[in-house]
């Protein structure tokens, strides 16, 4: 049948229409002015207008919402406006937008013609209740499209009905799994659990308007729905008889107090949203979706929005958004990357490239550490064919994208290598002379050295100026955060193209000044010699990590983590490397190698701190052996001293850093240690906690005390006592 366009029935600025043949409208969400949906009062009250009128009007026989933003159906409420209201109290303006929205929603779930959402891109948060209140949704298989509630994430629950109709559309445990993880689905996964009526292959429309737009294989396929809901309404599949019981008013409170008991175990009481959200879909379940959502989850969500945890959260997601935007839009250079060495890090930036799409060249002198790394992206892709997120075609095209090769020019084609060699000097100088015999004349090389500065590096460099860092954190497709390292000679091409490809891969390029340990492991490192000297004097393992996860470090990785644990997870070798060439920090890297050389046996693996979560006695045997050949006279301490030791020696770097120009404000400095150490983010970031916590020239003075009593690594810098940070 012919979807002609029979009229343009009502003129909004966020929103495009489309009268169809049949009676079906066509409304196209185009928020000007920003890259992505959201819905805040002007945008809700144009979609309302629509509502209105296809309700009102007798030629219109059901409604088709689609994006005309490629890779996006609709980021949720706008965050700009909740973080404003956040910072002056003010809540009276988010309450009517909250109240709209569900009066809003109701009208559109009860409406006797059908709401079909077709779904192209991210539809997150408030975008996904849109979708929920729609009769049906239909999604396409653009690499982008998800879904999710991640409003737990901020601080707060889903606000627009969420924890009212997800569980009544999926069942009660696969709703408050995503309710309180704030866990992204794929497509494929949501057809799965019943989150949506069909799924369809289609390539987007490169010309992004409603006439191009209809003629999407996704979107005939949503209009073909609201055709066939117009004729006889959605006959949804039951729920099956297990997660039916499993919603009964009895067994229901069974599964809130176990969702509970897992919250709690994962974030301990620390995030006070997921809780609430579990007692709004528990006390929800007995009512209307509307009386639910206006007398249950709305109270709650207030609450939430004024607290402190919210604000520091929507803060933190902002000031990642900010990273993002200041990376210049450039043009991808090639979709042909090389990875010089397949180790570890080699063999995950390898499957990151592959996964969006590049083709990826990986070198490495040894054949038997490329078979190994292949093995591991292999392993990884697999992992995802497993949970649904892609199929098995999908790994066969990704596995066809790497190239494993020993001969540096097979890598001449490429026009940005990433150079992930061990961490020797001479190796890595020897590499980038490799690559500057053999490579293109505009290609650029990106370091992921951890512990040498650029210009160490790039000193005998023929062509300096396109050396440029891109450190990636472990685990790559966990850890968000990237520094991309800026050194006096690195060209502004060299720098835009390693910053917009650690965009493309879905990272927060967060770009610094070159310095020995960059940002995050030149603040990291105070906080892990001093948690190693404070072993050395007898302090147990236990207490050390135990006062960290207190403070709640790691919180956010669902695995709280003291430095110890953490320094497992490094690996000793590689931590003792790091810290070894931050010695040109002075007297404040402390050095305790005598100690950490006795957890390296010679041809055995590393002793560990910990094994099966348990004091490893072989490690307590090296302390020991280590404290009989360097007798301390460390007097015993209170936990708020050991707190003040781990802590406030980090402030003190962080202020250094901003000193030296590592990075120019503040805000990058807590972004960077939230999403690349760990730093509890419902504290707000490093320097926003001591801000918050502290009367200025406090800490400045307890490091004084400190300095006293154990030494010069200790003594503050001028600048902290000063403010401004």
């Amino acid at each position: 049948m012919s979807n002609s366009q029979t009229g343009t029935p009502v003129e909004c600025k966020h929103f495009k229409t489309l009268l169809l043949d049949g009676g079906i409208l066509l409304a196209g969400f185009d928020y000007s002015g920003k890259p992505v949906n959201v819905l805040n009062a002007e945008s809700m009250a144009e979609w309302q207008k629509i509502v209105g009128y296809a309700e009102q009007a007798p030629d219109v026989n059901g409604v088709v919402l689609v994006s005309v933003k490629e890779g996006n159906f609709c980021a949720g409420a706008d965050l700009e406006q909740m973080h404003e209201a956040q910072k002056q109290c003010s809540f009276q303006e988010m309450e009517q937008l909250v109240i709209t929205a569900h009066t809003l929603l109701d009208k559109m779930e009860r409406s006797p013609k059908p709401f079909v959402a077709a779904v192209e891109g991210a539809c997150l948060g408030g975008g996904l209740e849109l979708a929920l209140a729609c009769h049906a949704r239909i999604a396409s298989t653009h690499p982008k499209t998800c879904f999710g509630l991640p409003e737990v994430k901020l601080g707060i629950l889903p606000g627009f009905g969420g924890t009212q109709r997800l569980p009544r559309l999926i069942g009660l445990p696969a709703a408050l799994d995503m309710i309180t993880t704030g866990k992204t689905l794929f497509p494929r996964q949501a057809l799965r659990i019943g989150l949506l009526e069909g799924m369809v292959t289609s390539i987007p429309s490169s010309v992004r308007v409603l006439d191009t737009i209809q003629k999407e294989t996704f979107v005939q396929t949503a209009i073909a729905q609201a055709r066939a809901l117009c004729s006889a309404p959605v006959r949804r599949p039951p729920l099956s008889a297990s997660v039916r019981f499993l919603g009964s008013p009895v067994i229901r409170s069974l599964v809130c107090r176990y969702a509970r008991q897992q919250v709690i175990k994962r974030v301990r009481h620390f995030y006070p949203a997921p809780l609430c959200a579990i007692d709004a879909v528990r006390r929800g379940m007995g009512r209307s979706v509307l009386e639910g959502s206006l007398t249950v989850e709305k109270p709650h969500l207030m609450d939430l929005m004024a607290s402190p945890v919210s604000s520091h959260l929507v803060g933190l997601f902002l000031a990642g958004e900010k990273v993002k935007r200041s990376v210049a839009s450039v043009p991808a250079a090639a979709t042909r990357i090389g990875v010089l060495g397949a180790g570890l890090m080699g063999s995950q930036i390898a499957g990151q490239l592959t996964e969006k799409g590049y083709e990826v060249v990986l070198r490495d002198v040894s054949s038997d550490i490329l078979a190994k790394a292949i093995g591991r992206i292999h392993k990884a892709q697999t992992t995802q064919v497993r949970k649904k997120i892609i199929l098995p075609s999908d790994l066969l095209y990704r596995m066809m994208r790497v190239t494993p090769t020993t001969r540096i020019k097979d890598v001449n084609l490429a026009s940005l290598v990433i150079e992930a060699v061990s961490e020797k000097l001479d190796v890595k100088r020897a590499v980038l002379a490799e690559f500057e015999s053999e490579a293109h004349p505009d290609a650029i090389f990106a370091t992921n050295t951890s512990s040498y500065t650029l210009a160490d590096i790039a000193v005998k460099a023929v062509h300096p100026e396109r050396c440029v860092g891109l450190h990636f954190f472990n685990p790559v497709a966990k850890m968000q955060l990237v520094e991309v390292v800026r050194a006096p000679f690195t060209s502004d091409k060299a720098l835009a193209q390693a910053c917009g490809l650690a965009k493309r891969l879905g990272k927060f390029p967060l770009v610094v000044n070159d310095g020995p340990g960059f940002l995050v492991n030149r603040i990291l490192s105070r906080y892990l010699v001093e948690a190693v000297i404070m072993v050395s004097e007898g302090i147990s393992f236990q207490r050390i990590d135990t006062v960290a996860k207190n403070f709640g470090m790691a919180v956010d990785s669902g695995h709280p983590m003291g430095p110890l644990e953490l320094l497992d997870l490094i690996g000793l070798p590689v931590a003792l490397h790091v810290l070894t060439s931050l010695a040109v920090l002075g007297s404040r890297i402390e050095s305790r190698d005598a100690l950490l050389r006795n957890f390296l046996p010679e041809k055995e693996p590393p002793i560990t701190f910990w094994k099966l979560e348990k004091e490893n006695p072989q490690a307590l045997d090296a302390v020991a052996n280590y404290r009989r050949a360097n007798p301390s006279d460390a007097t015993p301490i209170s936990d708020e001293i050991l707190h003040q030791r781990l802590f406030f020696p980090m402030v003190d770097e962080a202020v250094r850093c901003l000193h030296d120009k590592i990075v120019e404000y503040p805000w990058q400095v807590d972004f960077a240690l939230t999403y690349g150490t760990g730093f509890p983010a419902f504290r707000g970031g490093l320097l926003t906690w001591a801000r918050q916590t502290m009367a200025q020239g406090q800490i400045a003075q307890e490091l004084e005390s400190l300095a006293g009593k154990y030494g010069k690594r200790f003594e503050p810098c001028q600048g902290l006592s000063q403010g401004g940070w």
